[in-house]
Protein backbone atom coordinates (compact mmCIF):
# COMPACT_ATOMS: atom_id res chain seq x y z
CA UNK A 1 0.00 0.00 0.00
CA UNK A 2 1.24 3.47 -0.93
CA UNK A 3 1.30 6.33 0.86
CA UNK A 4 1.90 9.40 1.84
CA UNK A 5 2.48 11.41 5.36
CA UNK A 6 2.60 15.13 5.61
CA UNK A 7 3.63 16.74 8.99
CA UNK A 8 3.60 20.20 9.67
CA UNK A 9 5.64 22.46 11.80
CA UNK A 10 6.11 26.37 12.07
CA UNK A 11 8.79 28.59 12.74
CA UNK A 12 8.99 32.41 13.83
CA UNK A 13 12.24 34.07 11.81
CA UNK A 14 13.50 36.96 10.72
CA UNK A 15 14.73 37.52 7.17
CA UNK A 16 15.87 40.04 4.27
CA UNK A 17 14.72 38.33 0.68
CA UNK A 18 17.84 39.28 -1.05
CA UNK A 19 16.18 37.68 -4.25
CA UNK A 20 13.36 40.31 -4.31
CA UNK A 21 12.51 43.89 -4.76
CA UNK A 22 10.45 46.71 -2.56
CA UNK A 23 9.46 45.58 0.44
CA UNK A 24 10.71 41.95 0.40
CA UNK A 25 14.45 43.39 0.59
CA UNK A 26 13.70 44.89 3.98
CA UNK A 27 14.36 43.11 7.26
CA UNK A 28 11.13 41.37 8.27
CA UNK A 29 9.70 38.39 9.52
CA UNK A 30 7.31 35.88 8.93
CA UNK A 31 5.38 32.74 10.22
CA UNK A 32 7.04 30.70 8.09
CA UNK A 33 4.29 27.19 7.71
CA UNK A 34 6.71 23.83 6.70
CA UNK A 35 4.87 21.07 5.59
CA UNK A 36 7.26 17.54 5.45
CA UNK A 37 6.35 15.54 2.89
CA UNK A 38 7.32 11.53 3.20
CA UNK A 39 6.11 8.55 0.39
CA UNK A 40 6.42 4.95 -0.28
CA UNK A 41 4.99 1.72 0.83
CA UNK A 42 4.01 1.33 4.25
CA UNK A 43 5.41 -1.44 6.33
CA UNK A 44 3.31 -4.43 6.37
CA UNK A 45 3.83 -5.41 10.13
CA UNK A 46 3.42 -1.95 11.97
CA UNK A 47 0.77 -0.57 9.46
CA UNK A 48 2.49 2.56 8.46
CA UNK A 49 5.33 4.40 6.20
CA UNK A 50 7.60 5.77 8.35
CA UNK A 51 6.76 7.13 12.62
CA UNK A 52 5.66 10.67 12.39
CA UNK A 53 7.88 10.63 15.90
CA UNK A 54 10.88 9.87 13.68
CA UNK A 55 9.87 12.44 11.04
CA UNK A 56 9.85 15.18 14.16
CA UNK A 57 13.42 14.23 15.66
CA UNK A 58 14.80 14.24 11.65
CA UNK A 59 13.26 17.73 11.52
CA UNK A 60 14.23 19.12 15.38
CA UNK A 61 17.60 19.68 14.42
CA UNK A 62 16.54 22.16 11.70
CA UNK A 63 14.34 23.65 13.81
CA UNK A 64 16.57 24.68 16.41
CA UNK A 65 18.79 26.54 13.76
CA UNK A 66 15.22 28.04 12.29
CA UNK A 67 13.30 28.87 14.93
CA UNK A 68 13.25 32.53 16.52
CA UNK A 69 16.60 33.27 14.47
CA UNK A 70 17.72 35.99 11.97
CA UNK A 71 17.32 33.31 8.38
CA UNK A 72 20.45 35.19 6.54
CA UNK A 73 22.87 34.51 9.71
CA UNK A 74 22.53 30.84 8.81
CA UNK A 75 25.11 29.08 6.28
CA UNK A 76 23.31 28.22 3.23
CA UNK A 77 20.27 30.93 3.66
CA UNK A 78 22.30 34.25 2.80
CA UNK A 79 20.14 35.14 0.57
CA UNK A 80 17.28 34.59 3.01
CA UNK A 81 14.57 33.37 0.25
CA UNK A 82 11.64 30.69 0.68
CA UNK A 83 13.42 28.92 -2.09
CA UNK A 84 16.56 28.80 -0.59
CA UNK A 85 14.82 28.02 2.63
CA UNK A 86 13.09 24.67 0.98
CA UNK A 87 15.81 23.56 -0.74
CA UNK A 88 18.25 23.73 2.63
CA UNK A 89 15.82 21.59 4.61
CA UNK A 90 15.38 19.61 1.87
CA UNK A 91 18.85 18.77 1.65
CA UNK A 92 19.35 18.23 5.26
CA UNK A 93 16.57 15.52 5.59
CA UNK A 94 16.81 13.77 2.86
CA UNK A 95 20.19 11.35 4.75
CA UNK A 96 17.88 11.37 7.93
CA UNK A 97 14.36 10.38 6.03
CA UNK A 98 15.21 7.90 3.15
CA UNK A 99 11.23 8.10 2.30
CA UNK A 100 11.19 12.07 1.79
CA UNK A 101 9.41 13.33 -0.91
CA UNK A 102 9.17 16.88 -0.68
CA UNK A 103 9.02 20.15 1.35
CA UNK A 104 6.53 22.35 0.94
CA UNK A 105 7.47 26.16 3.40
CA UNK A 106 4.53 28.78 2.71
CA UNK A 107 4.32 32.54 4.95
CA UNK A 108 0.91 32.14 7.00
CA UNK A 109 -0.07 35.41 6.75
CA UNK A 110 -1.78 36.86 3.93
CA UNK A 111 1.33 39.11 3.12
CA UNK A 112 -1.17 42.02 1.60
CA UNK A 113 -3.94 43.60 3.20
CA UNK A 114 -6.44 41.76 3.13
CA UNK A 115 -9.52 42.78 6.12
CA UNK A 116 -12.01 40.19 6.70
CA UNK A 117 -14.77 40.89 9.14
CA UNK A 118 -15.21 38.45 11.90
CA UNK A 119 -18.53 37.71 13.94
CA UNK A 120 -19.08 38.21 17.64
CA UNK A 121 -17.44 35.63 20.04
CA UNK A 122 -19.55 35.61 22.96
CA UNK A 123 -17.06 33.71 24.48
CA UNK A 124 -14.16 35.32 25.18
CA UNK A 125 -16.47 38.81 25.27
CA UNK A 126 -15.58 40.24 21.71
CA UNK A 127 -17.43 41.70 19.35
CA UNK A 128 -17.75 42.35 15.49
CA UNK A 129 -14.17 42.85 14.37
CA UNK A 130 -11.56 43.05 11.29
CA UNK A 131 -8.76 40.62 11.25
CA UNK A 132 -5.83 41.64 9.39
CA UNK A 133 -2.53 40.41 9.01
CA UNK A 134 1.08 42.09 8.68
CA UNK A 135 5.07 40.42 8.60
CA UNK A 136 7.34 41.78 11.19
CA UNK A 137 10.76 41.10 13.01
CA UNK A 138 11.16 42.18 16.61
CA UNK A 139 13.48 41.31 18.98
CA UNK A 140 12.94 41.94 23.01
CA UNK A 141 16.84 42.74 24.41
CA UNK A 142 15.48 42.82 28.08
CA UNK A 143 14.76 39.32 28.65
CA UNK A 144 17.66 37.13 29.52
CA UNK A 145 20.46 35.62 27.88
CA UNK A 146 19.23 32.59 26.37
CA UNK A 147 15.55 33.52 25.75
CA UNK A 148 14.58 32.63 21.86
CA UNK A 149 12.70 35.67 22.05
CA UNK A 150 15.67 37.91 22.95
CA UNK A 151 17.19 36.87 19.69
CA UNK A 152 15.86 38.30 16.41
CA UNK A 153 12.91 36.36 14.81
CA UNK A 154 9.60 37.39 13.33
CA UNK A 155 6.04 36.62 13.39
CA UNK A 156 2.95 36.73 10.73
CA UNK A 157 0.65 38.95 13.21
CA UNK A 158 -2.60 38.57 12.89
CA UNK A 159 -4.62 41.74 14.09
CA UNK A 160 -8.46 41.46 15.09
CA UNK A 161 -10.24 45.11 15.85
CA UNK A 162 -13.28 45.64 17.31
CA UNK A 163 -15.38 48.73 17.48
CA UNK A 164 -19.04 50.09 17.28
CA UNK A 165 -17.93 51.92 13.45
CA UNK A 166 -16.63 49.46 11.28
CA UNK A 167 -17.15 51.73 8.58
CA UNK A 168 -14.78 54.34 10.12
CA UNK A 169 -12.30 51.68 10.89
CA UNK A 170 -11.39 50.20 8.06
CA UNK A 171 -9.47 52.96 6.56
CA UNK A 172 -7.24 53.48 10.05
CA UNK A 173 -6.75 49.99 10.02
CA UNK A 174 -4.86 50.32 6.49
CA UNK A 175 -3.17 52.83 8.21
CA UNK A 176 -1.60 51.13 10.72
CA UNK A 177 -0.76 48.10 8.41
CA UNK A 178 1.16 50.52 6.05
CA UNK A 179 3.05 51.46 9.66
CA UNK A 180 4.07 47.74 10.82
CA UNK A 181 4.08 45.82 7.56
CA UNK A 182 7.38 44.29 6.34
CA UNK A 183 9.20 46.10 9.15
CA UNK A 184 11.32 45.56 12.37
CA UNK A 185 9.12 46.63 14.51
CA UNK A 186 12.09 48.30 17.44
CA UNK A 187 12.53 50.18 14.68
CA UNK A 188 9.19 52.10 15.53
CA UNK A 189 10.03 54.85 18.10
CA UNK A 190 7.10 55.02 19.74
CA UNK A 191 6.52 51.07 20.29
CA UNK A 192 9.61 49.66 22.07
CA UNK A 193 9.81 45.95 22.70
CA UNK A 194 6.50 44.55 21.12
CA UNK A 195 5.07 41.98 23.22
CA UNK A 196 1.94 40.52 22.47
CA UNK A 197 0.49 42.92 25.17
CA UNK A 198 2.49 46.23 24.21
CA UNK A 199 1.57 45.71 20.81
CA UNK A 200 -2.27 45.49 21.82
CA UNK A 201 -2.02 49.08 23.89
CA UNK A 202 -0.29 50.76 20.82
CA UNK A 203 -2.51 49.73 17.90
CA UNK A 204 -5.29 50.76 20.45
CA UNK A 205 -3.68 53.70 21.66
CA UNK A 206 -3.12 54.79 17.41
CA UNK A 207 -7.08 53.94 16.94
CA UNK A 208 -8.81 55.33 20.40
CA UNK A 209 -9.09 59.10 19.14
CA UNK A 210 -10.80 58.35 16.09
CA UNK A 211 -14.95 58.19 17.27
CA UNK A 212 -15.05 54.42 16.29
CA UNK A 213 -16.02 53.32 19.32
CA UNK A 214 -13.34 50.94 19.99
CA UNK A 215 -13.98 47.95 22.20
CA UNK A 216 -11.12 45.32 21.48
CA UNK A 217 -7.80 44.15 20.39
CA UNK A 218 -6.52 41.17 19.28
CA UNK A 219 -2.64 40.50 18.81
CA UNK A 220 -1.89 36.72 17.90
CA UNK A 221 1.67 35.89 17.24
CA UNK A 222 1.01 32.00 16.39
CA UNK A 223 -1.26 29.21 15.77
CA UNK A 224 -1.33 28.42 19.38
CA UNK A 225 -0.94 31.92 21.19
CA UNK A 226 -2.82 35.46 21.21
CA UNK A 227 -3.75 38.91 23.21
CA UNK A 228 -7.06 39.99 23.91
CA UNK A 229 -7.27 43.70 24.95
CA UNK A 230 -10.22 46.02 26.02
CA UNK A 231 -8.49 49.34 26.88
CA UNK A 232 -8.23 48.85 30.50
Amino acid sequence: MQVRLVKTFYVEAAHINKRAEGIGAQLHGHSFKIEIAAFGEADPKFGWLVDYGEMKNGFQPLYDQLDHHFLNEIEGLENGSLEDLRGWIKDRLTPVLPCLEDVLVSIVGDNTFWPVELDPDPKFGLPHRIRFTFEAAQSLPNLPEGHPCRRLHGHSYRIEVGADDIDKLMPRLRELYNRLDHRCLNDIPDLGEATSERLCSWIWDQLAGHSIGLRAVVVQETDTARCIYHGE
